[in-house]
């Protein structure tokens, strides 16, 4: 995988072509970009034939994380075939991570030698040895070794040396197996930094890293938030900080990576710190856990006086609204269908709701970084960002609280049985 860099402006990031994969040297990602965020390989809600709606160019670059796909390793195994294939994907680049930016962690202590997952069994821990047993089995086009990146805004000091102590000692071992590995080399290595919100350890992690600066293709910026729901809300002062001084520092002919759900006006910040590569979780979680519709305008040249950055799909006054979702969108879910029906599709739990809202979404978001780059080739971001900062934005979303109906009596006289035949034994050990 190689990263061409071709403009750095003053005040807007920087443009580039990410590409030069061994099994598809002809795909290409022209950068500030995202890769698509999978579940299990697969876009969240959308088949492939969904997805020709949002993108018509099939091939794309793919965000696979182990907690999802852990489970998929005996079928490739004994298939004898890459994870690409087994997926039907084989068109698309496949990027392998140790997280998934849509999923919260599992409260619990990490061990010495092995690091949790969180899989849709529960968490458990898996070992180096077994990760990298996993990485040979997918045979990815790209990924990241084992890292400890479980830290955010209130890790404490001894937690971010932790965090970086144990990685330096994975990747260090990924490296070993991946120099002696056969079916890993045509994968390429992306190199996570880490240290929390502590400048002095993150400098030691790159400084580690650059140690073997040939061996990675690009960099992974962690360790910023532990993932889920709640980084679309976090306060971004504090991490650019940390994110501008870390690219500051990494070379700038290898491509940067920092994953997450970040608030698309976060996006724009990062970029202009120099991150070039983003994920869709975002999208995903507005979707499918939010169900809302981003309609946050990035055209500059808008004289509407006010724009509203989402629109609450579960709101009864759409119940009537035959309009689209965003007026002059062009995507399959405006030009087919209205606020009314997306919002009776949520009434009636139809499976086909998330789905249109997905599409909406992402085809939203591709044009929203089409924007950015326009922006970053013209050194005019500034502006798109003083746009974004003027549009009003929804409440934070609260899930519906489940109303406790009353037991019924029959029920309730079942569970009463057991507690009073308890009593009666109580009273009779009593009595002897």
């Amino acid at each position: 995988m190689k990263f061409t860099l071709s403009t750095v402006t003053k005040c807007s990031g920087r443009l580039g072509v990410l590409g030069g994969l061994d099994r598809l040297p002809n795909l290409s990602l022209q950068t500030p970009a995202f890769i698509f965020h999978t579940k299990g390989g697969s876009i969240p809600h959308l088949s492939k034939e969904a997805m020709q709606h949002v993108s018509g160019d099939p091939s794309c670059f793919l965000h696979l994380s182990i907690s999802n796909t852990l489970h998929m390793q005996e079928a490739i195994k004994a298939s004898r075939i890459t994870i690409a294939e087994f997926i039907a994907q084989s068109n698309c680049a496949t990027l392998l991570f140790v997280r998934d930016p849509s999923e919260p962690p599992i409260p619990g202590l990490p061990e010495k030698d092995s690091l949790p997952i969180y899989t849709r069994n529960g968490r458990r821990n898996i070992t180096l040895e077994q990760y990298m047993t996993l990485v040979e089995t997918f045979r990815p086009d790209a990924y990241v070794p084992l890292y400890d990146g479980d830290t955010d805004a209130s890790s404490s000091k001894k937690r971010d040396q932790k965090s970086l102590d144990r990685t330096e000692k994975f990747v260090e071992q990924c490296l070993e197996w991946h120099r002696k590995s056969d079916a890993l080399q045509s994968s390429c290595l992306i190199g996570p930094v880490v240290g929390g919100y502590n400048e002095k350890l993150r400098e030691q992690s790159v400084a580690f890293l650059r140690q073997s600066d040939d061996a990675f293709a690009g960099y992974l910026i962690e360790g910023l938030h532990m993932h889920g729901p709640s980084v679309a809300r976090m306060d971004g002062s504090a991490a650019l900080g940390i994110v501008a001084n870390v690219c500051k520092q990494l070379p700038e002919a290898k491509v940067r990576l920092c994953f997450g759900s970040y608030d698309p006006a976060l996006v724009l910040e990062m970029v202009a710190a120099g991150v070039d590569v983003f994920d869709t979780s975002y999208v995903y979680l507005k979707a499918a856990q939010e169900h809302r519709a981003l309609v946050f305008s990035f055209d500059v040249t808008s004289t509407e006086q006010e724009h509203v950055t989402e629109l609450d799909t579960t709101d009864a006054r759409w119940a009537e609204d035959f309009g689209p979702l965003l007026p002059g969108c062009k995507c399959y879910t405006c030009q087919k269908h209205s606020r009314a029906y997306v919002h009776h599709l949520h009434n009636t739990r139809e499976m086909l709701g998330p789905i249109l809202l997905m599409m909406h979404n992402l085809h939203h978001y591709v044009e929203y970084f089409k924007a950015i780059r326009h922006h970053v080739a013209n050194d005019s971001l500034p502006a798109l960002r003083n746009h974004l900062a003027g549009q009003k934005s929804l409440p934070p979303y609260e899930p519906p609280k489940e109303e406790k109906l009353p037991m019924p009596a029959a029920q309730k006289a079942e569970l009463m049985e057991p507690m009073e035949d308890l009593g009666e034994k109580q009273n009779k050990k009593q009595r002897a």
